[in-house]
């Protein structure tokens, strides 16, 4: 459920075509902070994917400040790894890797009762998207904390539902309500099923080999996962590089760090992707003080364009480092 800070595996002008034959299912919103400004579908829901991990960090943030949870705080990976439910695409792995904790069975760590910071569970949700780590990150420090530092930063009521009671409900369709106003209580109570009722957590593992495996065949729950606009991911972003949440800021501007252009002090990043969806926002701190912030939401992408998702990172990240790009993005949008 991420997209990578890889190179592009195709010129940026197929994403471009792209863009112009399917603008009703893109949300822009980009400010170069020297002028240059895109806006384009703002407030329009879009699927999120991964990108509503910033909202995570920024609830995070907001606890430490308050003095209700501390970077330091020991945590046991066998209490982070009780939300894996694999479908990450090997994030969890890759967060184990990163973290330097071995697993010889290829999936979780050998030992559950090992320790790790909870600032580290922040930086493998944002840096490898491990959605356990971001489920974890979530309980907690609290809903309540990620919605109010949403809030502070202009985006009131996110979508901020567990992310495992989301995979729970692929993997279990028919738990799934019809009322779609219902998925976010009945997604974190079999998410808090998962961590308590062994015979829940068999349920799922015999369901596994039955879960949809295909890109198409995900697709439709897709869909119906957590959402928002342009603008508001905009907002969040703009605000945290602004200086609002530094425990933030310092994880979003980790995947950048080594690869920075000339006069820029920072690049900040969360993407995501789930079948049908790419998500990117970027912001861009220069040395001389500006701010710059774009934002991509795609929805309903095929899956020869979703393997080319290096190239609409490039294209994103360009539309703020370099005005002809965004001239570019611009005229692909409004045509």
């Amino acid at each position: 459920m991420v997209i990578g800070a890889g190179r592009a595996a195709a010129e940026p002008k197929g994403w471009l075509g792209w863009i112009s034959g399917h603008r009703d299912h893109v949300g822009v919103v980009v400010d170069d902070g020297r002028g240059g400004r895109l806006s384009h579908r703002p407030h329009q829901e879009h699927l999120l994917a991964s990108a509503v991990k910033a909202v995570h960090a920024a609830g995070y943030a907001l606890a430490v400040e308050r003095g209700r949870v501390q970077p330091d705080e020991q945590v046991r990976v066998g209490d982070w790894e009780a939300y894996y439910l694999g479908l990450d695409g090997g994030a969890h792995q890759a967060a184990l890797t990163d973290l330097r904790i071995p697993f010889s069975n290829g999936l979780t760590a050998d030992d559950p009762d090992r320790l790790v910071p909870l600032d580290d569970l922040v930086k493998v949700a944002l840096l490898h998207s491990d959605n356990a780590a971001s489920d974890f990150v979530r309980n907690r420090v609290g809903d309540a904390s990620l919605r109010a530092a949403a809030l502070r930063c202009g985006w009131p009521s996110p979508d901020t539902r567990s992310i495992s009671g989301e995979v729970l409900m692929l993997i279990l369709p028919e738990r799934a309500p019809a009322n779609p106003a219902h998925r976010k209580r009945v997604g974190d109570e079999l998410a808090a099923r998962l961590l308590t009722d062994t015979n829940f957590q068999l349920e799922v593992i015999g369901r596994f080999p039955h879960t949809p495996a295909t890109y198409d065949a995900q697709r439709p729950w897709a869909r119906r996962t957590w959402h928002g606009s342009a603008a508001h991911l905009h907002r969040l972003h703009r605000s945290i590089a602004g200086g609002r949440f530094p425990a933030a800021r310092v994880h979003l501007e980790r995947a950048y760090a080594g690869s920075l252009p000339e006069g820029v002090r920072a690049i900040g990043f969360k993407g995501g992707s789930l079948p049908g969806v790419l998500t990117l926002a970027f912001t861009v701190r220069w040395e001389d003080g500006r701010i710059g912030t774009a934002v991509l939401l795609a929805d309903e992408v095929d899956e020869p364009m979703s393997t080319q998702a290096g190239a609409l990172v490039d294209l994103t990240l360009t539309s703020l480092l370099d005005p002809a790009a965004l001239r570019e993005l611009r005229d692909s949008v409004v045509g």
